[in-house]
């Protein structure tokens, strides 16, 4: 249950947002003075603050500090009468979460407090894997701005401890084996091993004494015995990339082996066990090779008790610049360079482009950017001769140092334009919900009216 503090001196407010609230599952705490609202603050945990900005004794602002200093994972709704905006506005600088202007329903309460519920619910998930892939994850910290990737991660979490088999589908590039990385180190399984190993790179034969290992013997060449990767994953998690590729004959011995954990080593008679958890990954339609002859259909069902598909980069447009700052900020300190900044156009280019490498192409480009740029900012022809032509609608970008949130709105606008307003086509293209296309144009709305009346 979520812990909300209200903190309001008008009590009929106060009443009526508590009585609200409960009825939704909400524990509520009331503070009728700023003084209250921080004695409940040093004494007890709350997720949520909704605080009205004019109070009679503390400025709304200076509790909206004192919070965040005591209590800096506790998000901050503001309640702002008209005469109080360009003061909500100066407290949204300060960390606060968002702000309501009064009157307002419970209804539209309700809408900004799913999201920051979601939003709390993220920074528990992210601060949960960069923890444990500290040590493993190629970069600083795990990019999921997009509806899409929250969903992968909140999936990872969900699943990480279940005894079963996990199937991750996507495009080659998006980093199912990240993803299966993210899966092994949030199960109790964390301090085994982690084995991967690529079907689709190892001939047939020498494939099945990779997994299955072999005895003195067994074939030409094979010499001594040797333990397959089933063997050596023992107690962890074999990670079978490229499942698609496995011949059909290793998906007998494989699905022989999901049912009973038995299996025999290349050339031996003797039966072996092993407790490794599996985890599949696919770049390919594997209901489509059921149909073609060339998958078992109930090896596929044993692998995909549990399944998490990863969409391709460009169907999960707002991770692009968050996953090019990231990569900028690693190759710059691999290569000992100054972090460079990237030219608005470069950021409109890389919005528009369809990435069919996905995550993997992205990071090449810019790894490739780094070496040739000579600048304090990436620029068109720093990057690949394929981009020089790419065109993009000058509406896309904006000269000087616009912040991402600046692009995304750009792009929005440009995009409500060639659908002339269409609200339901531009959100389709712009691949998020017709509802969060609103409010962000809303917001945006707000935003011009603060500016204007400041």
């Amino acid at each position: 249950m979520n812990n909300i503090l209200i903190v309001d001196d008008e009590k009929s407010m106060r009443r009526t947002l508590s009585i609200a609230l409960k009825e939704d599952g909400y524990e509520i705490t009331e503070a009728a003075s700023g003084k209250e609202a921080l004695d409940c603050i040093n004494s007890e945990v709350y997720d949520i603050g909704i605080i009205d900005l004019v109070l009679g004794d503390i400025d709304g602002i200076e509790l909206l500090r004192t919070i965040k200093e005591v209590a800096p994972l506790t998000e901050v709704l503001l309640m702002s009468a008209h005469g109080t905006i360009p003061k909500a506005v100066e407290a949204m600088k300060e960390g606060a979460f968002d702000f309501i202007i009064k009157p307002f329903t419970i209804e539209q309460l309700n809408i900004i407090l799913k999201k920051v519920l979601e939003q709390l619910e993220l920074k528990k998930t992210v601060k949960h894997l960069r923890a444990v892939l500290a040590d493993q994850y190629p970069f600083e910290d795990i990019v999921a701005v997009s509806t899409q990737m929250r969903q992968v991660l909140h999936k990872v979490v969900q699943i990480a401890d279940w005894p079963v088999p996990v199937l991750i589908q996507g495009p080659s590039g998006v980093g199912k084996e990240l993803v299966a990385l993210a899966v092994h180190h949030l199960s109790g399984r964390k301090n085994d091993p982690f084995v991967p190993i690529n079907c689709g790179a190892f001939p047939d034969a020498l494939l099945d004494s990779e997994l299955f290992g072999h005895c003195k013997g067994a074939f030409t060449g094979a010499t001594l015995n040797k333990r397959g990767l089933i063997e050596e994953a023992s107690k962890g998690t074999l990670f079978l990339d490229e499942i698609g590729e496995a011949p059909f004959a290793l998906q007998v011995r494989l699905l022989r082996f999901l049912d009973n954990g038995k299996f025999r080593r290349v050339g031996e008679v003797k039966e072996r066990s092993s407790d490794v958890r599996i985890i599949a990954a696919t770049n390919k339609d594997l209901n489509n090779y059921i149909k073609k002859n060339k998958f078992r259909e109930d090896l596929y069902y044993r692998l995909s008790v549990a399944v998490i598909s990863i969409p391709p980069l460009s169907k999960r447009k707002d991770d692009i610049i968050p996953l090019v700052q990231h990569s900028i900020n690693l190759y710059s300190k691999q290569m000992n360079k100054p972090v460079p900044k990237i030219h608005p156009k470069v950021s409109a280019i890389f919005q528009a482009y369809d990435w069919p490498g996905n995550v993997r192409e992205l990071e090449n480009i810019i790894k490739q950017a780094l070496i040739i740029s000579n600048k304090n900012q990436i620029v068109v022809e720093d990057l690949p001769q394929k981009f020089h032509k790419y065109s993009v609608d000058e509406n896309l970008y904006v000269e000087g140092n616009p912040t991402l949130e600046e692009i995304q709105k750009r792009y929005i606008f440009t995009v409500l334009k060639k659908t002339d307003g269409n609200k339901k086509k531009a959100a389709e293209i712009l691949n998020i919900s017709r509802t969060t296309l609103i409010s962000r144009l809303k917001k945006y709305q707000s935003s011009k009216d603060n500016v204007q009346n400041s």
